[in-house]
């Protein structure tokens, strides 16, 4: 029977546990009014449900848990309760819009709460009402977003309700081979699975298979496990012994069908027998009429065509009086034909065949025109999506594309912001270091002030006072008189020095110095410097040590010998102390290096305004020819001066 693949044990998943509870039902409808909005009422709603499932009541009572389920916002029993009605409409004419509907619904509630068990078998409701409208093409498209959805989240529940789909779809289609490996694959995963119902459909599937297979071998091993399976139920629940009659009896005739098929009369009998035994008045139709086509095979294994002939109008009755499917009338035309070739009536056979054929024939004719047009209908849907999805993709990219723009811009703002921000730092930071210069050069400048004007006034005072006593006194001596010239003569000089030494400091710190550059031995020049030197203070004893003979250079002589005649006798010309000066002139590498050890302008004791102007001189020059200088007070030789002359400038 067709209809009995889609059917089978799905009242046995849904009721597992669940027996005869017509003893409670009664007080539950009473109390139920009763029962104030909790769980405990969802429970009650749930049980009536389910207890009354194969009657009309059993959508009334679905209808009011969904109800209570939604008022308490309560996800699981709103599931079981939207569950219930995909039943209802699935067992009852398999409504399609009505399941399709409830499982729209079910389905965004079961994944939030991630109860897996109800959303795929939902799925495999709706599926399996697909196949049974022979649209095989999209049950298959379907049933395989279901496996990828299962697979994805490791549900093994999952993995086998998808994979039963397709194995309904390949039976329906005749794709025996893979029907075959998608079973093989179901029973690989049987030992994951804890629901006994499950199991015994699962197991009920592969007999089936088996049986038309011809595979009696592994039909065998599948009808004992599934024997054990209903026993343990049994065992573990005893009441449930006459809701399971219908699986006992699908059990039976298998187990004769084997015995026949491997020629085993007495265990045949047995079986057959026994299948006699729970077939009720309330037997499942489908079920029904596959015992009536038992007993003709068996009827035809112990020969008796008389029987096996009755028995077959008695199915063909029942086929037309319930309005099986045609294909179901044509194996039943078959079966009688069978029983007529058997008996050796050819000549009434031969009609009942042609027409089984022809019936057959008309609906692979429709099957294979239906399948044509779903194949259409999703090659035009796939395009649709196809576009949908470029339009989508080329919308995505304008906006990636719009973002990245904006994105770019904001970068180069940022950066153009913070480099703004770096550039404002940096000009603030110069601009205090700036006014903290200027402060600094005030502040220098006010001291320089300062102390020139009293460097200046003293020398200055000298000259007046003496020129004004020189004047005033008449009565002044030759002696006084020269003494007091030689006092206005010595500070006339030490002022004019100081002037020019202020004005030689002025054009070298604004880089207006005009020098007179000539070709001159250096050494030869230290030793004509130190000579004068010596000659004009007596006191004063230079050595002079050179590994230098000769080194002509280009530059301003008098610059440099007024240089190192202050080093040598400090801010003025003459000195009047006895000191011992070593003078040393070394070239090392691409320089000259000066060294003079125990100078008089380095000495602490001489330090004025006067020797610090005198050192900024030095310095400026040395460094507008290349050079550098260096006072070191505190050295242990004495107070030494170290400057340099660059070999760059040599001829």
């Amino acid at each position: 029977m067709k209809r009995i693949i889609f059917i089978i044990l799905f009242i046995l998943q849904t009721l597992f546990g669940l027996a005869d509870y017509q003893l409670v039902t009664d007080s539950l409808i009473e109390s139920l009014p009763t029962m104030s909005h909790d769980s405990i009422r969802l429970q009650a709603l749930e049980q009536l449900t389910l207890t009354m499932q194969s009657t009309p009541q059993s959508l009334k009572f679905a209808s009011e848990l969904y109800k209570e389920a939604k008022l308490q916002n309560n996800k699981h029993y709103l599931c079981n309760g939207a569950y219930f009605h995909i039943l209802y409409y699935y067992n009852n004419n398999e409504e399609q819009d009505s399941i399709a509907k409830w499982v729209s619904i079910i389905q965004p509630i079961a994944q939030s709460i991630q109860y897996w068990k109800v959303y795929f078998n939902s799925q495999k409701l709706l599926i399996n009402t697909y196949i049974y409208n022979k649209q095989y093409e999209y049950a298959f498209n379907e049933a395989s977003k279901m496996l990828e959805k299962a697979q994805n989240i490791k549900n093994v529940d999952g993995e086998v309700a998808a994979y039963q789909c397709m194995v309904n779809i390949y039976h329906e289609t005749n794709q025996w081979t893979e029907e075959g490996k998608i079973l093989k694959k179901i029973y690989e995963l049987l030992p994951q699975i804890t629901h006994s119902g499950t199991q015994v459909n699962i197991l009920c599937q592969l007999v089936n298979f088996s049986n038309q297979r011809k595979n009696y071998t592994d039909m065998k091993t599948y009808l004992d496990d599934t024997k054990k399976v209903l026993d343990e139920m049994i065992r573990v629940n005893p009441e449930m012994q006459q809701s399971l009659y219908d699986q006992y009896l699908f059990l039976e005739i298998f187990y004769t069908h084997f015995y026949i098929a491997t020629n085993h009369p007495t265990l045949a009998e047995k079986h057959y027998k026994k299948a006699q035994t729970y077939v009720t008045p309330h037997t499942f139709l489908p079920y029904h009429a596959t015992f009536q086509n038992m007993s003709i095979d068996y009827c035809l294994y112990m020969k008796d065509y008389n029987t096996a002939l009755v028995l077959a109008d008695s199915v063909i009755h029942l086929m037309k009086q319930n309005g099986f499917e045609e294909s179901d009338y044509a194996k039943e035309i078959g079966y009688k034909a069978n029983v007529l070739t058997a008996m050796g009536r050819y000549t009434e056979a031969l009609p009942l065949y042609e027409r089984a054929i022809q019936i057959e024939d008309s609906i692979n004719t429709v099957i294979s025109n239906k399948q044509l047009e779903e194949i259409k209908d999703s090659y035009h849907l796939n395009l649709l999506i196809l576009e949908r999805g470029k339009l989508r993709s080329y919308v995505q990219t304008i906006i990636l594309v719009v973002v990245g723009v904006v994105l770019i811009l904001c970068i180069i703002y940022m950066l153009r912001i913070n480099r703004i921000h770096k550039e404002l730092r940096l000009s603030e930071k110069e601009t205090k270091n700036a006014t903290h210069k200027s402060e600094e050069a005030n502040e220098m400048k006010s001291r320089f002030l300062s102390n020139m004007s009293h460097a200046i006034r003293v020398p200055l005072n000298s000259v007046v006072g003496f020129s004004q006593l020189m004047v005033t006194d008449t009565n002044i001596s030759e002696e006084n008189r020269r003494e007091y010239s030689g006092i206005i003569q010595e500070n006339t000089e030490k002022l004019m020095l100081l002037v020019n030494n202020v004005l030689d400091l002025s054009r070298l710190e604004a880089d207006m110095m005009k020098y007179q550059l000539t070709d001159y031995d250096i050494v030869q020049l230290c030793h004509d410097v130190i000579d004068s030197v010596q000659m004009q203070n007596p006191k004063l004893h230079v050595n002079f040590q050179s590994n230098v003979k000769e080194c002509i250079i280009q530059t301003d002589c008098n610059r440099i010998i007024q240089m190192i005649i202050s080093i040598l006798t400090g801010p003025s010309t003459t000195y009047n102390e006895e000191r011992n000066i070593n003078f040393i002139l070394d070239k090392n590498c691409e320089r000259l290096c000066f060294k003079v050890i125990n100078s008089p302008l380095a000495d602490k004791q001489y330090s004025g305004q006067e020797v610090s102007i005198r050192h900024d001189i030095n310095r400026l020059l040395l460094k507008h020819f290349g050079g550098s200088y260096q006072i070191i007070a505190d050295a242990s030789a004495g107070p030494t001066l170290l400057f340099t002359y660059p070999v760059l400038n040599l001829q």
